[in-house]
């Protein structure tokens, strides 16, 4: 008996040239209704990225001077916030790190004003007053012309030369301001922060006016 050997030639399984380019068009579509969704995602998480750099920058200045005793400051820049120790018996007392940027690095998506200092974000200082001054760092210190509020050893803020603006115009839906507004090119939203004297920090993200 001779066995006969079988050729396969059956067709295999797989993906025409029509089907392919039918399951192209379909990702290109669903990814064009799916991109914006992701694009505002990111830019909200970019604007809170921002203003949790500003609370959280609060906190600690809060929490270090009620565990040590000692005041602390945060001084407002155009490009970000900065830690101040003030001096208590034989510390010195300066500045703590160095800027703490509400951008990254090269970018300059996040700007803000400051109503609770009475200006907009042309009017923020660049640098310190010492760095104005041409003072050497060891030299910085908190000076009259610089914004900063004060966190006192028992928790609360004092706002110094600032004001503190109204937590009603905050909580309002949607908020009509706060302490501090954050402000994304190409974004109509704003975040606003709630600086309050007892010491809370909050912001939210709210429709910009």
């Amino acid at each position: 008996m001779v066995a006969t050997l079988q050729t396969g030639n059956r067709s295999q399984p797989g993906f025409t040239l029509v089907e392919m380019i039918v399951t192209i068009g379909i990702i290109i579509v669903a990814a064009g209704f799916i991109a914006p969704a992701i694009a505002a995602i990111f830019q909200d998480r970019r604007i809170e990225n921002a203003a949790a750099i500003i609370v959280s920058t609060v906190n600690e200045a809060r929490n270090n001077a009620v565990t040590k005793k000692q005041k602390y400051s945060i001084v407002f820049l155009k490009k970000g916030v900065r830690l101040y120790r003030h001096p208590k018996g034989e510390d010195m007392g300066g500045f703590v790190g160095g800027l703490r940027p509400i951008n990254v690095r090269d970018a300059e998506h996040i700007t803000y004003d400051l109503p609770c200092a009475g200006c907009i974000y042309e009017e923020i200082p660049e640098l310190l007053q010492g760095q104005v001054r041409e003072l050497p760092a060891d030299r910085w210190k908190l000076e009259r012309e610089d914004y900063y509020i004060t966190l006192l050893s028992d928790g609360t803020i004092d706002f110094g030369y600032l004001n503190d603006v109204p937590s009603y115009r905050f909580q309002s839906d949607p908020p009509s301001g706060g302490d501090m507004i954050l402000h994304q090119k190409g974004d109509m939203r704003d975040c606003f922060i709630d600086i309050r004297p007892t010491g809370r920090v909050v912001s939210k993200v709210g429709e910009a006016i």
